[in-house]
């Protein structure tokens, strides 16, 4: 992940790799293999462009990184050094108290501005990046929600009928309905089985109770 921000943000800057310095992660953040199509995605998430942000929806996960300064000739030096710092910084926040194992919606978020120096490590600043996750911890209404705060929640539970779908090359897709031999959150592959056939099929988990065949 941070060799791939290293490389956005010199294509950015429009210099070379090794004139961009980035700072080190927290010792006790896990990084995830990121399952999005294309993989990490990455942004400058604040005017200042001092700090390269590192997203991703499967699982829902997103890290700040900070730009070292006076790596490169080309700002992430000295034209960043006079820019100014942003005292607020989105984030999502919950309206009301949830459990853990709450699956979030839309609707149960809001984004505030908050202080920075109140926001706690990964906090997330998308609502998109939390919908249809499950908390896997109580928050209270009005706190930051973090990446740490969230995983894919529960689409698929062993036993279930579910829809299977297999797209074809020519823009046709075809589905039916298996059973499901485990649970399964946005993302995995679980396995699948054919009632009539008794076939044993293999499906990636897109959406509650919808797979696509892989």
């Amino acid at each position: 992940m941070l060799v791939g921000a290293q490389k956005w943000v010199a294509a950015q800057r429009h210099v070379a790799v090794k004139e961009v310095a980035l700072g080190e992660l927290d010792g006790r953040l896990q990084v995830p293999v990121c399952k999005d199509t294309g993989g990490w995605h990455y942004d400058f998430p604040f005017s200042s462009q001092d700090t390269v942000r590192a997203r991703c929806g499967t699982p829902v996960v997103q890290f700040y990184v900070r730009i070292a300064k006076g790596a490169g000739p080309a700002g992430v030096g000295s034209a960043e050094k006079s820019a100014p710092q942003a005292t607020t910084r989105p984030a999502v926040v919950l309206r009301q108290g949830l459990l853990r194992g709450t699956r979030l919606s839309a609707a149960q978020m809001q984004v505030v501005q908050m202080p920075v120096a109140d926001l706690p490590m990964q906090s997330i600043d998308n609502i998109d990046n939390a919908v249809d996750a499950e908390l896997t911890r109580d928050v209270l209404a009005g706190k930051p929600l973090r990446s740490a705060d969230l995983r894919p929640a529960l689409m698929v539970k062993r036993g279930q009928t579910v829809t299977l779908t297999l797209r074809q090359s020519n823009g046709f897709a075809v589905s039916a309905q298996v059973e499901a031999l485990q649970d399964g959150r946005k993302g995995d592959s679980i396995r699948l089985k054919n009632r009539e056939s008794g076939r044993i099929l293999t499906g990636k988990v897109m959406g509650p109770n919808s797979l696509e065949a892989m």
